[in-house]
């Protein structure tokens, strides 16, 4: 019998030629369980196929990343849209409110091997479900009164929780190990590469990006 593995994998932005190279690296397999850790779409250029993977396989699971919100707060008529979110909603056609109702069904933190997961942001000795809902998604600790605060920096750069986290959100150039804490988004989007984490031996695997995609798409659709 395979061994099965917790395998989170870093925001998507709707690559997702490269998602299947990552997964076909790995050799993802049922016994394996792979979680994204949000941000399935938007800036990349196959949105659709994105989400329909996270909504129809089995041991695939994702939570919510500020872009899946954005979206939901934007078919609620509570958000405008930026650019990046008109693209996507032409890209997903007929499918944008079946992805809106998938993405409304999306935790907003799991727990895996001792893990924390979590979009963006996360304070020590506190559980995520006392978490303000912009610390979960966009990293803005409680006391901000925006998402980046020079003088703090990154709140990975305080964290000193005995739990180990892995988050997404902010982009590194490489996957960034810092005080427990692990950072998988590596800009696959922007032409960077693509990030994954398995939990059990804290290992990492990466595929890089064929382009730069939301470079691409922005100098070549048109709304």
């Amino acid at each position: 019998m395979t061994t099965s593995r917790t395998i989170v994998v870093g925001d998507i932005h709707g690559c997702f030629e490269e998602l299947l190279s990552l997964l076909s690296l790995i050799n993802f397999h049922d016994n394996d369980e792979l979680i994204s850790i949000g941000d399935l779409v938007d800036r990349g250029p196959h949105p659709k196929e994105v989400i329909s993977f996270f909504m129809n396989t089995t041991n695939a699971h994702a939570i919510m990343g500020n872009h899946e919100d954005k979206h939901i707060r934007i078919f609620d008529g509570e958000l405008e849209p930026s650019y990046s979110q008109e693209i996507c909603t032409v890209q997903l056609g007929s499918f944008y409110e079946e992805s809106i109702e998938y993405m409304r069904t999306l935790p907003l933190y799991l727990r895996r091997q001792n893990f924390w997961l979590v979009h963006a942001g996360f304070l020590p000795n506190i559980h995520p479900k006392n978490l303000p809902k912009n610390t979960l998604l966009r990293g803005r600790m409680p006391w901000m009164k925006s998402s980046y605060d020079k003088s703090f920096g990154g709140w990975w750069k305080h964290y000193r929780g005995i739990d180990p986290v892995v988050y997404g959100h902010t982009v590194f150039h490489d996957v960034h190990v810092e005080n427990n804490t692990y950072g998988l988004d590596t800009g696959v989007c922007h032409g960077q590469r693509l990030s994954a984490m398995i939990l059990e031996d804290r290992t990492f695997v990466q595929v890089e990006a064929d382009q730069d995609h939301w470079k691409n798409i922005r100098e070549t659709f048109s709304l």
